[in-house]
């Protein structure tokens, strides 16, 4: 009976310690489950700007000043000194007189010059001078000057009317297509006055004095 109830006793004894042991096996599992448990996922930028974890996710970061570029409006170039109102010159018409490119005669003409211009002898002169270059006739001018009620032309010494010109009178037609322009468009001057280089105008068929006048009031 002793024997009988020692045995019992023991067997409480294992069974209550086997109690313990797995409660306290349970509870220690409990917690480390608990600590193994996966944290709530962190919003993780990178350094570099290029893409960032959000809750498991990974999205582009778009850098701001790529941002600031694609959001800026596209500037069309314009060149510089262009126009889309480009207004023709006015121009106003000078009666001249020039030489016939068929006869080599002299002829009256009507020449453009932009509007509002000055009506100078240095204007008519290189105006005639022009008409006749139409023509392949190329005049040398030295220097157009004024003095008193006279205008002063002088000629280079190696080009038309001084060379160049033949024996058939074109070097007289030249002479008076410029003295009749001058006098016919300038009331403040009333006579012409022709030179060769500054000096008097002297060629195989014309010969004037330094101060001779060749058309006009003498």
């Amino acid at each position: 009976m002793e024997h009988s109830n020692k045995k019992l006793f023991f067997s409480i004894v294992i069974i209550f310690t086997l109690l313990l042991t797995g409660c306290s096996k349970f509870h220690f599992n409990t917690l480390g489950d608990s600590d193994n448990q996966t944290e709530p996922t962190q919003a993780v930028v990178q350094e570099d700007g290029d893409s960032e974890t959000i809750n498991g996710q990974v999205e582009d970061s778009l850098n701001d000043d790529s941002v600031a570029e694609d959001n800026e409006p596209t500037k069309k170039l314009e060149e510089p000194g262009t126009s889309n109102n480009i207004q023709p010159t006015a121009n106003t018409e000078l009666m001249i007189y020039s030489i016939n490119a068929d006869t080599l005669e002299k002829e009256a003409a009507i020449a453009l010059i932009p509007k509002g211009s000055e009506i100078t002898p240095e204007l008519i002169v290189n105006t005639v001078v022009e008409s006749m270059a139409d023509k392949t006739l190329m005049i040398g001018i030295d220097s157009v000057e004024t003095k008193d009620d006279a205008i002063i032309v002088s000629f280079s010494a190696d080009k038309p009317p001084v060379q160049d010109v033949g024996a058939g009178g074109l070097e007289g037609f030249i002479l008076d297509a410029i003295a009749q322009s001058l006098l016919e468009n300038l009331d403040n001057y009333s006579k012409v006055i022709y030179r060769i280089e500054g000096g008097a105008y002297v060629t195989d068929h014309i010969e004037l004095g330094i101060d001779e006048v060749y058309l006009g009031d003498n």
